[in-house]
C-alpha cells in the first residue's frame, strides 16, 4: 500500500481531518494490508454456484451462499479453524477444542434467525417491502462472518497483550469510531478496510447487490466494533438510519452472545441456556424519531417485547455462569499467566513487535515452539532463548509446562471477601480492581515476591535459590459486567416504549454478583508453594492493601503449612 493511498482513504474514514492526527492509523493499516495480501496471496476461489448446506451440533443445518463461501474458504477465514474459541479453557474442559470457525458459521446462521423473526412480525409498508431488506440481511451475514476476523492465537488472551501496546493505543485514539470496541473488534475494522481486502472482495466475490463502493466496508467494520451506521437512507418519504444493523451484530443482546452462550455452555457440558425461540419471538425494530442537522432522521433500534425481558435476564446470568466456571476459572488463568511469559520471550527475542504480528500465528503455532524431543520449531533460535535474563527457562520450557498441564498453582487469591481495606478506605470492587492494575502497571510485583520469598527461605534455612523469578505468577482478571443496558428500551403492549432499567435493574443485580464472584490470584510453581503465598501477600500489603489474617488463606490447601511457616516451624 503506498503512502498516498493510504492518504487518500483515511480522508475517507476521517472525513478529511488533518493528516497529522491519521499517521497512526495509516501506519497501522500498512502493516494489516501486509498481512491480508500475504494471507490471500496464491489463494484461487473455487467458484461455488449453489448454496452449500453445513451441519452444525448447536444449530442444526445452516445454508451458506456461493459468494460467502468465496470468502469463508479463504485463508484469511480459514485460519480461525485453528484458533480455539475459549483459548486455553481446553485444559479445564476437554471437550472444549470448539473454533472461532465455528462460532462464525453459528453467528451467521443466527443473524439470518433473527432478521427472519423481525421481518415475520413487521408490517409492510405500502411497497411490499419488509423493515429489514434482502440487501441489508447479505451485509449482516457478511459482516457476522467476518466478525471475528481480527482474531489471533488463544482468542482473547492474546488481544490483552498485543491490545497494551503503543501501537495499539495509538490505533484507538485515532477514531472516535472505535469507541470501547474490544481489540479484536478494532482489527477487524481495520483488515475489512485495507486495500487488500477491497481489491479481493470487488475481484472475486460476487456479491449480489452489484458494484461495492468504499462504505460497504466501511459499514461493515462499524457494525463489528459496534459504531452506529452514520448513512442516512431515504425509504418511502422517510430519512432512516439503520442502528438495528449494528446492534445485531454487536448491540445488548446481538447474534454474536447469542451464539457462544449456547455453543460454550452446550460444549464444555454446563447446563446453561436460554430460551432462542422465545428470544427471536420477542424481538422486534421499533421507530424513534430524533434531530439530524436540523431535520428528523428516523432511528431504526433493535430491541425486545416487555414480555421478553425474561429472555435477557437469562443470557445475562447465563454469561455471569459461563465467566466463573470457564472464561475466568483459576486453572484457565493460570495457563493465561504463562502465555503472557511465551509472548514477552518472543517479543524479547524480536518476534511479535507489532499488533498485526499476532495476526500470522494460531494456537499451534505457539504449541510447536516446544515438540516431543525438546526443541523448538518456531523459527528454531527463539525457542531455546531464555525468557527473561534472570530466568533459566526456555520459550520452549515454559510452552512445555501448557502442553503436559504443569500449570501453577494458586499461592494467593484476592477478593472481596478477604480485603480489608484499599491504600486505607473500605474497598469496592472498582477500588480493589484499579490497585491491582496499578500493581502490575508499575512493574517489578514478580521480583518483590521472589526477593522477599528469598528472605523468608533465609529465615527458616531453606535455599533461597530454589526460587526462580518464572516461578512466580499472577492473573488480575477484569470484573464482569453486563453489558451497558441503560439506554435500552423495550416495547410496551401499547406502542410505546420504557426504559428497560424501570422494567428490570439488570446492570445492578449483574454487577453485584460479579463483584461476589470475582478472583485476583497469584499463581506459584508447587515446590515452594507456601513460601510464595506469604511472600505475595506480604509486598501487596505494602503496597497499600490490607488482608483479613483469618480469612486470606483459608481456602487454600496448604493453609497449615502457612500457618507453620508463619510460626517459624518450618
Amino acid at each position: 500500500m503506498t503512502k498516498t493511498s493510504l492518504r487518500l482513504y483515511y480522508h475517507y474514514i476521517k472525513g478529511g481531518s488533518d493528516m497529522a492526527e491519521n499517521t497512526a492509523y495509516m501506519e497501522f493499516a500498512a502493516h494489516a494490508d501486509r498481512f491480508v495480501r500475504r494471507m490471500m496471496q496464491g489463494y484461487k476461489p473455487a467458484g461455488y454456484r449453489e448454496i452449500k448446506v453445513i451441519h452444525d451440533p448447536v444449530w442444526g443445518t445452516m445454508k451458506f451462499y456461493p459468494w460467502e463461501l468465496t470468502v469463508l474458504d479463504s485463508p484469511l477465514l480459514q485460519r480461525l479453524r485453528n484458533i480455539n474459541q475459549l483459548g486455553l479453557a481446553v485444559y479445564t474442559y476437554p471437550s472444549a477444542h470448539h473454533s472461532r470457525f465455528e462460532h462464525t458459521l453459528g453467528v451467521t446462521s443466527l443473524v439470518t434467525r433473527m432478521v427472519d423473526s423481525v421481518n415475520d412480525a413487521a408490517p409492510h409498508d405500502g411497497n411490499g417491502d419488509c423493515v429489514i431488506s434482502r440487501d441489508d440481511l447479505y451485509k449482516l451475514r457478511m459482516a457476522a462472518i467476518l466478525h471475528d476476523v481480527g482474531h489471533c492465537f488463544f482468542s482473547h488472551l492474546s488481544e490483552r497483550m498485543y491490545g497494551n501496546t503503543a501501537e495499539f493505543e495509538a490505533l484507538k485514539s485515532s477514531s472516535p469510531v472505535f469507541g470501547s470496541a474490544q481489540p479484536h473488534e478494532i482489527l477487524g475494522y481495520v483488515i475489512i478496510n485495507t486495500h487488500a481486502f477491497k481489491e479481493f472482495f470487488r475481484t472475486n466475490v460476487e456479491f449480489p447487490s452489484g458494484d461495492i463502493d468504499d462504505a460497504f466496508f466501511e459499514d461493515m467494520g462499524r457494525m463489528i466494533v459496534g459504531a452506529p451506521i452514520e448513512t442516512v437512507y431515504e425509504r418511502n418519504g422517510k430519512s432512516i438510519r439503520k442502528y438495528y444493523l449494528t446492534e445485531m451484530i454487536n448491540g445488548q443482546f446481538d447474534a454474536d452472545s447469542l451464539d457462544y452462550l449456547r455453543r460454550d455452555s452446550y460444549i464444555t457440558g454446563l447446563s446453561l441456556t436460554y430460551h432462542i425461540d422465545r428470544f427471536l419471538y420477542k424481538i422486534k425494530i421499533v421507530d424513534h424519531d430524533e434531530p439530524c442537522g436540523g431535520t428528523a432522521v428516523t432511528g431504526r433500534h433493535l430491541t425486545v417485547s416487555m414480555s421478553g425481558v425474561s429472555t435477557v435476564e437469562e443470557m445475562i446470568f447465563g454469561k455471569q455462569m459461563l465467566t466463573r466456571y470457564i472464561y475466568q476459572h483459576q486453572k484457565v488463568l493460570a495457563a493465561d499467566a504463562l502465555v503472557y511469559d511465551i509472548v514477552n520471550g518472543l517479543r524479547a527475542n524480536g518476534k511479535l513487535q507489532h499488533p498485526c504480528d499476532f495476526l500470522y500465528l494460531c494456537d499451534d503455532d505457539i504449541y510447536k515452539i516446544y515438540n516431543e524431543s525438546g526443541d523448538g520449531d518456531f523459527e528454531v533460535p527463539a525457542a531455546k532463548f531464555p525468557i527473561h535474563s534472570d530466568s533459566k527457562k526456555t520459550i520452549a520450557d515454559v510452552v512445555k509446562q501448557i502442553k503436559t498441564r504443569e500449570l501453577p498453582k494458586k499461592a494467593l487469591v484476592i477478593n472481596m471477601a478477604n480485603i480489608a481495606s484499599v491504600e486505607g478506605h473500605e474497598p469496592t470492587l472498582d477500588s480493589a480492581y484499579k490497585f491491582l492494575c496499578d500493581v502490575a502497571a508499575g512493574g517489578g510485583f514478580r521480583s518483590e515476591i521472589r526477593d522477599k520469598a528469598r528472605e523468608i527461605c533465609e529465615s527458616i534455612g531453606l535455599c533461597k535459590d530454589d526460587i526462580d523469578l518464572f516461578d512466580i505468577f499472577y492473573s488480575f482478571p477484569k470484573p464482569t459486567t453486563a453489558k451497558n443496558y441503560t439506554d435500552v428500551f423495550v416495547a410496551t403492549p401499547d406502542g410505546k416504549f420504557v426504559e428497560l432499567s424501570r422494567v428490570a435493574d439488570l446492570n445492578d443485580w449483574a454487577n453485584e454478583f460479579s463483584g461476589r464472584a470475582w478472583n485476583a490470584y497469584v499463581f506459584s510453581a508447587g515446590h515452594m508453594l507456601p513460601v510464595v503465598s506469604l511472600a505475595a501477600k506480604q509486598v501487596l500489603e505494602s503496597r497499600g492493601i490490607k488482608f483479613y489474617d483469618d480469612r486470606v488463606f483459608s481456602g487454600l490447601k496448604h493453609y497449615k503449612e502457612i500457618e507453620k511457616l508463619q510460626k517459624g516451624t518450618v
